[in-house]
């Protein structure tokens, strides 16, 4: 079972809210489970799904994800979510790659915007003769980076194959994790060999595979969305992204007690006041930053049975274990010892 890192909320990864409302629908169907059974039981609002412009911290991800593996079993969770991929799946970037005259086009956006459906690896293009690697690379490491992986992967072959009207399969996918005990779903999926255990994670093709021409090319969206998307991508980091920096800064404050905006801000860079209104602009505050940083390093503590209350209490920053409890109780209506039973 996939066990999560807590110091991943130290990290910049996040995963677009689109992306995990396009495809979350589909993979539950898959698996015949309740989406707001599955939302409550992670701890994540469904309202925060509807926002396109938002981006869901990597911690949060894989905690709604964890809840769909502790209720499936199923260590492929990562490829089915990749087949569940739609151009809607990456907004602006999807109709970007959509618009695009040629599958090679469609390739170098994915890769030069590829950012704005997330920031949880990245993808490298070199020719090999022949043939075309597309390599992924995924800082993660154990479970989390094989969900990752096999979600990402599977998704440029799912997309690859809703882009051209003929059928243009890899030469071979390849995954350097060991192999699932289920290899079949994998080669029916992507229509050609896929190696497990290999030198890299991604996937090969016929480099004559990149000049076909897509069903939907439209040549003013094309332009339209090319401007779009590098706009958005201008505005990343110092936008959409803005409340991951703030629960970075604030994961490594905890440890010494309650963290408060002063310190945070002079961290930044930042004015106290100038923190306050680009939080407000997000439609946050840094109390709600500081909550919802909280309740997910909580439900990811409680699980670990060498950790005792108090011990959670003093890593979340509160003073005691009374205090602890409030505050959970207010996230969860229940006390945490009530979800550590559960889980």
């Amino acid at each position: 079972m996939m066990q999560i890192d807590p110091s991943l909320a130290g990290q910049p990864q996040s995963l677009s809210a689109a992306y995990l409302a396009s495809v979350l629908p589909e993979v539950l169907q898959h698996y015949g489970l309740a989406e707001d059974e599955v939302l409550a039981q992670a701890g994540i609002d469904p309202a925060l799904l509807r926002r396109s412009d938002a981006l869901l911290p990597l911690l949060d991800a894989l905690r709604l994800f964890l809840v769909v593996l502790e209720r499936t079993g199923d260590a492929g969770l990562g490829f089915e979510i990749g087949r569940c991929v739609r151009p809607r799946s990456y907004q602006v970037l999807g109709y970007a790659v959509l618009s695009s005259a040629t599958l090679g086009e469609a390739v170098e956006r994915l890769l030069r915007f590829e950012k704005l459906a997330g920031n949880v690896g990245h993808t490298e293009m070199s020719p090999q003769g022949d043939t075309v690697r597309l390599q992924w690379h995924c800082p993660l490491e154990g479970a989390p980076r094989r969900f990752i992986t096999e979600a990402a992967i599977t998704g440029w072959v799912t997309l690859g194959q809703q882009l051209v009207a003929v059928p243009a399969a890899p030469q071979r996918v390849c995954f350097s994790h060991p192999p699932p005990p289920d290899l079949a779903r994998y080669e029916a999926a992507y229509g050609c060999p896929v190696v497990f255990d290999a030198e890299f994670d991604g996937v090969e093709l016929d480099s004559a595979l990149l000049d076909l021409p897509l069903t939907n090319a439209d040549p003013g969206l094309s332009g339209l969305m090319e401007r779009e998307a590098s706009a958005l991508l201008a505005d990343y980091d110092i936008g959409t992204n803005l409340v991951n920096a703030v629960r970075s800064q604030l994961y490594r404050m905890l440890a010494d007690g309650e963290p408060g905006i002063d310190g945070v801000a002079q961290r930044m860079g930042l004015a106290v006041r100038t923190l306050q209104a680009r939080l407000r602009r997000q439609g946050v505050s840094f109390q709600e930053v500081l909550d919802g940083l909280r309740q997910s390093l909580a439900d990811i503590y409680l699980r670990d049975a060498r950790l005792s209350l108090t011990d959670i209490a003093l890593l979340l920053g509160f003073a005691e274990q009374s205090s602890f409890t409030r505050a959970f109780r207010r996230w969860r209506g229940m006390s945490p010892a009530a979800f550590r039973q559960q889980t």
